[in-house]
């Protein structure tokens, strides 16, 4: 990126936070407080972030589940304000949160945040999809006008730098960027016991940033053409990824005690797992914990993508490890269950050792990989609703037949529901205008801000059909190209035409 921002803290003197366009170190370290000239306000602010730096030095780590928030430099993701609309709609920060879920078992994410000039009207797809995974855009204005894209990461670090100061709950930051200037932060963050989790584009990853990561997570630039495969008469020799390797010290005991598996079949995978099950219940720390309240699942999944690092849950039919963990368990004395009135929290736990509240889950069957049942629990785990064949058929005729209105969203429901049969709700109209801006069928009309109308290359109903088949590709892409394969047209045409049969 061609600006970004360095922030710097020391135990004493206090130090300078020092903002560069470059991203390298302007400042000068202080040496003597009295040599600067702090207003009062900043020197107060400051001293009260270094005591609640000691406090958080301190500070005893419970037990409890890590606390998460992640933070998305949009202007790194976006390459800057050049990009094409078309491009952004490429990129689904569903998908990338589900990469980072792939390699490294976070857990309760209480907060999320993206920074962007948000009146920018190309940014309207990542904006539906915000509010629908629930991130806060954060506003920087007006940088759009001089190509500057160094405002979102001088922004985010701040707020990464203000979060710590005001609330110790969190002691997971993923930063979803590939600056370089970042490391400085990553830094400081480790140093007060935090755990840093980067991300960004494997291509566009800062070397600095990534080093003092806990963890990086590289995701595809979806606006480039993947490169054909290299062809190698050799066979190539597998090891576990870094972001593999588990941080949680009983599974860093576990790994040393038993032995990595190359297995992609799921009968070895199963077997692998049954394995690391047994370990918990055998050692005598886990054991304990196993039989009084349970281990957190996110441990067992650390351990499993540990073990098993080319085995893809997905193979099974299976979105959440959860679920794969209640299929191993079939048949077992194991079992995944929650405390009473905490669904979200699942944990492994004993049959005949539970807690007094315990509510055991079902165990979990297995299902085709190519099913709509399968790409809906994709769909769903990328929080991309789909609207209902027959709302889509209607929306998509309206749409054709009125090619020339250019109106917000809004108002486009409003009409499209005042001649929808009863069947038809506002909320599945709303969808699936949604869906037809994901797939560029609803395009921004020029200097209107908010307003869509027809895009000039969907002329017709097939031609609209297709638009919708090929971004649902796009979205499930992201899952299918870890197993070197593709989603089915035939099911994508199902899950987005009426009376579409199936081949059987």
């Amino acid at each position: 990126m061609a600006g970004s921002l360095a922030v710097a803290l020391t135990r004493e003197p206090l130090p300078v936070v020092v903002v560069s366009s470059a991203g390298a170190w302007v400042g000068t370290w202080v040496q003597e407080r009295q040599r600067h000239s702090l207003t009062p306000q900043i020197a107060d602010l400051l001293q009260r972030l270094e005591e609640r730096l000691e406090h958080l030095e301190t500070r005893t780590s419970g037990n409890g589940p890590r606390r998460t928030a992640i933070f998305y430099d949009i202007e790194n993701l976006i390459k800057g304000y050049n990009i094409k609309a078309a491009d952004v709609a490429k990129i689904s920060l569903g998908a990338i949160q589900a990469h980072i879920r792939q390699a490294y078992p976070i857990e309760r994410v209480l907060l999320q945040r993206a920074y962007a000039n948000w009146s920018d009207a190309r940014l309207g797809s990542l904006r539906r999809e915000m509010h629908q995974l629930g991130i806060e855009p954060v506003q920087v204005f007006g940088f759009s006008y001089e190509n500057r894209k160094n405002a979102a990461d001088i922004q985010l670090a701040i707020d990464v730098v203000d979060l710590i100061f005001q609330d110790d709950r969190f002691d997971t930051f993923v930063i979803v960027s590939g600056d370089g200037g970042f490391g400085s932060l990553a830094k400081k963050l480790r140093q007060y016991g935090k755990t840093v989790i980067g991300c960004a584009y494997e291509d566009a990853a800062g070397k600095s940033f990534q080093a003092i990561c806990d963890a990086f997570v590289h995701i595809p630039d979806p606006t480039v053409k993947p490169r054909p495969p290299v062809v190698s008469s050799a066979p190539l020799l597998e090891t576990p990824t870094p972001s593999a390797i588990p941080l949680d010290p009983d599974n860093r005991r576990l790994c040393a005690d038993l032995s990595v598996s190359l297995a992609r079949h799921t009968e070895g995978a199963i077997a692998k797992t049954r394995q690391i099950l047994d370990w918990y219940r055998r050692d005598p720390e886990c054991g304990k914990l196993l039989r009084e309240e349970g281990l957190p699942i996110s441990k067992v999944q650390g351990a499993v993508q540990a073990l098993l690092p080319n085995f893809d849950i997905l193979l099974l039919g299976m979105v959440k490890f959860s679920e794969y963990l209640r299929y191993v368990c079939k048949n077992t004395i194991f079992c995944v269950f929650h405390p009473q009135g905490s669904v979200n929290q699942l944990r492994l736990g004993l049959r005949e050792h539970l807690p007094p509240s315990a509510v055991v889950m079902a165990n979990f069957e297995k299902r085709p990989l190519h099913s709509l049942a399968t790409y809906r629990a994709l769909l769903s785990h990328e929080r991309v609703a789909i609207a209902q064949p027959t709302a889509l058929a209607h929306v998509l005729t309206w749409l054709l037949d009125h090619r020339d209105c250019a109106a917000t969203l809004e108002e486009l429901a409003t009409m499209l529901e005042q001649t929808a049969p009863a069947a038809i709700s506002r909320s599945q109209i709303e969808i699936a205008l949604n869906n037809c801006q994901a797939a560029n069928i609803l395009v921004p009309a020029p200097h209107t801000g908010d307003r869509y109308f027809v895009a000039a290359k969907i002329t017709t109903l097939p031609a609209a059909y297709a638009a919708l088949i090929q971004w649902l590709d796009q979205t499930l892409q992201v899952f299918f190209e870890r197993l070197g394969a593709h989603p089915k047209p035939e099911l994508l045409r199902a899950l987005v035409e009426p009376s579409v049969s199936l081949p059987k």
